[in-house]
């Protein structure tokens, strides 16, 4: 336990704290990256029960808190390949890792949370037989992506485009070898 952080698997009790932490984030960290109307409509309360159903089944979300005060939260799994994906992503990921999702509560941000998610994710990763882990980052999320090269991740250079709500984005793939020792 790092600067009082624990870190543990995810219950289906941990819906809806997953879930508020996941709007707060997404309205924190992609103000002015993503169109105030997308980042206003987002409702916590409607992900409860969807998170409640994926964690029902799913043992690879892990949640991070200081005593009872959940801070922030990442979701690992298979890498996912998908149609729209440049083919050199297609190519190059089979059999990789991926980081689903991994936000940190804005007021709990640059405290050793993201650090001690991290170091758990990657632990499942390892345990799971992976070897190289991978991850989509808002490509103007330069905190984020800082947060990652800090850990060890590089930009692939093989961005992709996407859409929110009609709203054109690009996401960066960075990745890293995983090895036993971060």
């Amino acid at each position: 336990m790092a600067n009082g952080v624990s870190v543990r698997r995810a219950t289906r009790d941990d819906a809806a704290s997953i879930a508020g932490i996941h709007v707060d984030a997404w309205r924190h960290n992609y103000r002015g990256l993503i169109d105030d109307d997308t980042l206003v409509s987002l409702d916590a309360a409607s992900k409860v029960e969807t998170w409640r159903e994926a964690l029902a089944d799913d043992a690879s979300v892990f949640v991070a808190s200081r005593g009872s005060d959940m801070l922030g939260w990442v979701r690992t799994g298979p890498f996912r390949q998908t149609e729209e994906a440049r083919p050199e992503v297609g190519a190059m990921t089979p059999g990789w890792a991926e980081l689903h999702g991994f936000y940190v509560s804005p007021r709990a941000q640059r405290q050793g949370v993201g650090s001690a998610l991290w170091h758990r994710a990657h632990r499942w990763c390892l345990d799971q037989g992976y070897r190289d882990v991978g991850l989509w980052v808002l490509a103007g999320n330069v905190v984020a992506i800082r947060f990652y090269a800090s850990c060890g991740f590089r930009d692939l250079e093989l961005d992709q485009n996407f859409e929110i709500a009609g709203q054109a984005l690009v996401e960066k793939l960075m990745a890293r070898r995983l090895d036993p020792v971060s």
